[in-house]
């Protein structure tokens, strides 16, 4: 762990009305306002508090990378210039591992970052084509890797996360622990990685939270020893939710039924009315509503296609924020922009288990197919008499 007083060069910069003395490391230190009581987070070198939710470092709401930047780098270019941070961890504040850059030109030109677009993409193309792949809001990136380092850790990191955007492996089993610290250098090694650091023994969730990159739908993450049980209690009573990634939060579905008589998938198929909310993140901010349900031929599954209740907007701060669509006028919004997803609802130990048919947002066009496939291309509708 780095220390906030290991520094070769120390910089004053003023970002948002507040002086600021920035150093090489990353910490920063929030000067006190002329002829005014110091504040709580005044007149001390910090790192920052890391965010739970989004992962960047802090002070007083303030994301320490956009200061380190303005420090080092100067002021934001423009309004759609952002923070890259070059080893995608984003804790690491080191002058060097940051650049002011466009969205695109992060996604074209960071090694790691563009890897992991094609992992989840497909391919550049196909991300320029539809830029909301890698929207995935539901799935909550890890973090737990993310620390403040030493230049040496830094370099160490940087390196190993440079030789797997360059190779040709994907990821599968393992775990990231201390990987992309704790070892020698690859430039010490005669460029070679030792059999401890061979990528394919990376865990693919821990890979894709270094770009917070969510993996493509056929990527499997729990393996059936790990993954038992493989659900999850919800926030809704009576409803529980398939777990798919290590780190999943629990949803709500509020048109789960708590009362109920006769087959449990027929009430719930009778609260399924167009536009109504089928569930909601853990913290409520994103919504996906009912476009239209099915079940399956056997009536032992309810399908249920749904859409985003809301868009998202870029912030100046470089930062994208779900926006609902109810604030939104017409014309400040376009149908494109709305994410869709197929899910499935089963009744299993009394319970109403929601599972995905397709993890992650997918044209609708496909949605639409695969859900003619999983009804039997017969719409078996309830006939809510």
């Amino acid at each position: 762990m780095e220390d906030a007083n290991a520094f070769k060069q120390e910089i004053e910069c003023v970002y948002k009305d507040e002086r600021y003395s920035v150093r090489d490391n990353g910490a920063v230190f929030r000067h006190s306002r002329d002829g005014k009581r110091p504040r709580q987070y005044d007149n001390f070198w910090t790192f920052g508090k890391a965010n739970d939710k989004h992962g960047y470092m802090e002070i007083a709401s303030v994301r320490v990378h956009i200061i380190v930047a303005t420090a080092f780098h100067g002021p934001k270019p423009t309004k759609e210039h952002v923070v890259d941070h070059i080893d995608t961890n984003r804790r690491n504040n080191r002058p060097d591992n940051l650049r002011w850059v466009t969205r695109l030109e992060n996604a074209l030109d960071n090694p790691i970052t563009r890897k992991r677009i094609i992992m989840r993409c497909g391919s550049i193309e196909a991300f320029l084509v539809n830029p909301s792949l890698l929207r995935e809001g539901d799935v909550t990136p890890d973090f737990s890797w993310m620390r403040t380092v030493t230049n040496a850790e830094a370099q160490v990191s940087k390196e190993r996360l440079l030789a797997w955007a360059e190779s040709d492996r994907q990821a599968s089993g393992g775990a990231l622990g201390e990987w992309v610290y704790g070892r020698q250098p690859i430039s010490q090694n005669g460029g070679q990685l030792s059999n401890v650091d061979k990528i394919d023994e990376l865990q693919s969730d821990s890979l894709n939270g270094w770009g917070q990159i969510p993996p493509l739908a056929n990527d499997h993450f729990i393996e059936p020893e790990q993954s038992k049980p493989n659900i999850m209690p919800s926030l809704t009573p009576g409803a529980a939710q398939e777990i798919y990634f290590y780190n999943d939060k629990p949803n709500e579905y509020p048109c789960t039924p708590q009362k109920y008589s006769g087959d449990p998938l027929t009430v719930y198929a009778a609260n399924l009315t167009e536009n109504t909310v089928f569930w909601r993140n853990n913290n409520g901010e994103r919504e996906y509503v009912v476009v239209k349900y099915g079940f399956s031929e056997d009536r032992q599954s309810l399908y249920v296609m749904s859409k985003s209740a809301y868009v998202w907007r870029n912030q100046d701060d470089g930062d994208a924020i779900a926006v609902p669509i109810a604030n939104l006028n017409k014309d400040e919004f376009s149908e494109d922009e709305l994410n869709y997803q197929l899910g499935e609802v089963v009744y299993e130990n009394n319970l109403f288990v929601h599972k995905r048919v397709e993890t992650g947002f997918m044209p609708k066009e496909y949605l639409e197919e695969l859900f003619d496939e999983c009804i039997g291309k017969k719409n078996k509708k309830i006939d809510k008499n």
